[in-house]
């Protein structure tokens, strides 16, 4: 009985599992404004969703919490990183692209927590 179980719970589990990990396991690309009216679509309270944003660095001068990035649409905001330091620091006119979500407020600013150089 137990390994009948143990069968049906394999022949169903695995196909869903699969089908759960290719649905929610792939990060989107998208633009800071797509990434802010996603935040702000959320139920309160909530994290805004993962994704990615390839960002243009404007000015890293300051520290990696306040990088000043562009989108490819030219939008201008602010990321915190919190993630690994990266091998080369950040440099002006530097391509990357960050992996995190928004932080909506009188301030909305991106939260990045990896980072891959292009």
């Amino acid at each position: 009985m137990l390994k009948r179980i143990i069968i049906i719970t394999a022949i169903v589990g695995i196909p869903l599992g699969v089908w759960i990990a290719s649905t929610y396991g792939q990060l989107t690309e998208v633009t800071f404004a797509v990434a802010s009216s996603d935040h702000t679509s959320g139920v309160e309270g909530d994290q805004a969703p993962k994704v990615i944003i390839v960002s243009t660095i404007v000015n890293a001068v300051e520290a990696p919490e306040r990088i000043a990035c562009t989108d490819n649409t030219g939008a201008a905001f602010r990321v915190q990183y919190t993630g690994n330091t990266p091998d080369a620091p950040f440099a002006s006119g530097q391509v990357v692209r960050f992996v995190g979500h928004v932080h909506d407020g009188h301030d909305p600013y991106f939260h990045a927590t990896q980072v891959y150089a292009q």
